[in-house]
Parts: C-alpha cells; sequence; structure tokens
C-alpha cells in the first residue's frame, strides 16, 4: 500500500471555491478538508521543506528563495541548505521504499536526499518516462497533470511505501480563480487526487496561495534615498522568473543600522516591517537565515526594483509570499484534521 502526500503549488482556497471537485468532495466525505496555516515567507521552497520534514523553519533552516551566507546571495537548491532530516530520507533509514516527484530540478535537489528515489519533470529520467511518457514543459499548464498522473503510474508499477508529489503553480500565477485555464488546471488536479486515492491512503496540501498584486514597492531605492547602508534580498527571487517576474511580498534587509533602515521604510505604502526578533518568533524563523529585518506586503503589495525616479508604481500580476498567501486548503482521505501544512506526513500515517 503507497502513501501518497501531494502538495498542490498555489492552490488558493478560492480556486475550490470556484471549481467544481468531485474527487476532492468524495474523498472529503470519507475523511477531512479544511484550511490550514501555511509557513511565512509563503513560498514553494519554504513550504516544501516544511512539508517533507513536518518542521518549521527554525529548524529547516529554509527561510527563503535566497538568502545573504557570509555576505552572498545563494539560491537554495540542495540539501545542503536543510538543517534537519526529511520524512522521507527517515523512511527510507527504516528501510521503505520512497519516491519523490516534483517539477523542478531546485526542488528534487532539496527533498531528494538520503536513499529516495527522485525526478523532476524537468529533467525526468528514463525510469519515470517509460512510464508516464514525456513530460511538457515545466512552464506549461498541463505540467501539473502530468506530475500526479505519473506519480500515480509509479504506485501502480512500482507500489512504494511513501509517495511525494509536488506541482506547480504556472496556472494560479497567470489565471484568477473562475479563468477557464483555471477551471482545466483545478479539474486535472482533482482527477490526480482521485487517482491516487486509489491506491492507498492521501494527504494533500498546498504550499502557499495566491493574490492579484497592484503596487510594486521598490525597498532597495528607497533605503538609498534615506542614505541607508542595506542591501535587500526579495525572498521569491529565483531563476524561475516566468511565474512572478521575482516580484513578491515578502523581503529581507541586511542593514549595518536596522533602526535607520526601519526609519527609511516607515511610510512606504503596503508594507509592514519587522525586527529579525520578532519575525523569527511569529514565524519560527531560523534567525542565521534571514536579514536584520523582514518586510511584508499587504494583499496587494509586491517589492522589486523600478526603472526610473518613482518608488511605487502600479503592476498587475499574480503572485504570493506575504502572510496573505498563509492560508491553505487540505484534504485527508485518513480522516486527520490539519492545522498546518508541517503536519501532513503525519497526518498520512509516516513518521519521522
Amino acid at each position: 500500500m503507497t502513501r501518497t502526500v501531494a502538495c498542490l503549488d498555489g492552490l488558493d482556497p478560492d480556486y475550490l471555491d470556484a471549481h467544481p471537485t468531485p474527487a476532492w468532495d468524495r474523498i472529503a466525505d470519507e475523511g477531512a478538508t479544511g484550511v490550514c496555516d501555511g509557513l511565512v515567507p509563503s513560498l514553494t521552497n519554504v513550504n516544501n521543506v516544511g512539508i517533507v520534514t513536518g518542521r518549521r523553519p527554525e529548524a529547516t533552516g529554509v527561510t527563503a528563495n535566497t538568502f545573504l551566507d557570509d555576505g552572498e546571495r545563494v539560491y537554495v537548491e540542495d540539501a545542503r541548505y536543510l538543517g534537519c532530516e526529511t520524512a522521507l530520507a527517515a523512511a527510507a533509514d527504516r528501510g521503505a521504499d520512497v519516491v519523490a516527484l516534483v517539477c523542478k530540478e531546485k526542488l528534487r535537489r532539496l527533498v531528494g536526499a538520503g536513499g529516495v528515489a527522485a525526478a523532476s519533470a524537468q529533467e525526468p529520467p528514463d525510469w519515470l518516462t517509460d512510464l508516464a511518457g514525456e513530460p511538457p514543459g515545466i512552464y506549461s499548464g498541463a505540467a501539473s497533470a502530468w506530475l500526479l498522473a505519473a506519480a500515480a503510474a509509479v504506485a501502480a508499477e512500482r507500489d512504494p511505501d511513501v509517495l511525494y508529489v509536488s506541482t506547480t503553480d504556472v496556472v494560479p500565477h497567470k489565471h484568477a480563480p473562475g479563468a477557464a485555464a483555471a477551471g482545466e488546471w483545478v479539474a486535472a488536479l482533482d482527477e490526480g487526487l482521485g487517482r491516487l486515492h486509489g491506491v492507498g491512503p492521501v494527504v494533500a496540501v498546498a504550499d502557499h496561495g495566491m493574490n492579484r498584486k497592484r503596487r510594486r514597492v521598490d525597498v532597495e531605492a528607497l533605503l538609498a534615498d534615506a542614505g541607508v547602508a542595506a542591501e535587500t534580498v526579495r525572498c521569491i527571487r529565483d531563476r524561475h522568473v516566468y511565474h512572478h517576474q521575482n516580484l513578491g511580498g515578502a523581503a529581507y534587509v541586511y542593514a549595518d543600522d536596522p533602526a535607520a533602515a526601519r526609519a527609511a521604510l516607515a511610510d512606504a505604502p503596503g508594507a509592514v516591517v519587522l525586527s529579525r526578533e520578532t519575525a523569527c518568533e511569529r514565524f519560527r524563523l531560523d534567525p542565521d537565515r534571514v536579514g536584520d529585518l523582514l518586510v511584508l506586503g499587504d494583499e496587494q503589495t509586491v517589492f522589486g526594483p523600478i526603472d526610473g525616479p518613482e518608488r511605487v508604481d502600479e503592476v498587475d500580476l499574480r503572485s504570493h509570499g506575504s502572510v496573505h498567501e498563509r492560508r491553505v486548503p487540505y484534504l485527508a482521505s485518513t480522516g486527520a484534521a490539519l492545522s498546518a501544512s508541517v503536519e501532513a506526513f503525519a497526518a498520512a500515517g509516516v513518521g519521522q
């Protein structure tokens, strides 16, 4: 029997309200469904790692897609940045057959250490394409459907003890709830979960939600205008810019004078500025992997550079990163109720 945990990237609760989900509803009738807390910053790296470890960033060490490591910007793209073991690796250590299927190579390297048979849609191995066929491009709206179909094929053919599958959020970044493309995506997720439920217990949870953003604030320029020596790291920034254009609702500020930096940002529209101590206490972050300040946007605000003299301008994109994308839906055929996404593996009956 295969126990499956699925991370449904970017599945904001509003998508489930806007589109029919017969398989989800059927599984919920015999199990449990609801909305729980994800981790902040509400990003894919942070939350996928939280899900597969069952731990929060204070233990995982993953607090963003990128951070300053001894003054050098680094992308969090492999397991050397993990501060604790994953539930996948722990199960493999106990002799279980464990498979993890994800969209991007960066995530495969993060979650696939320690005896896990891990594969990505970006660079799929032959054993996976032999079962599931060639994947669409990772920026395709069909990538999530392929991953779930591949997971069902692996479960049917290999019957692993533990299976983790993580989809991609390209569709919710581009299409709001109610749009036709969003409906097709939700239907594909729903069908995929139905197939996985046919082979064993399944727990599904989103990593983060998604909101339409209408305002961009240039934090770096505001600090420079005030004469504050500081470096700003946008938490969402990674090598895959098609989805979000590296514009998200969270940023770390590393400053020689944090009080001066905070004062310079006091009137920034749509921004809430937290000290390192407050941010780490509130969101259980690793203090060695965050800036002196954490800047969080309101529901409509993202942070990023602006060409020209303006410090605030209008944008129109869908993105995440702030507390406003923290609440996420879950589904558990086991009947377990989740208060937080980090409980997903325990809810599936997979011990650490």
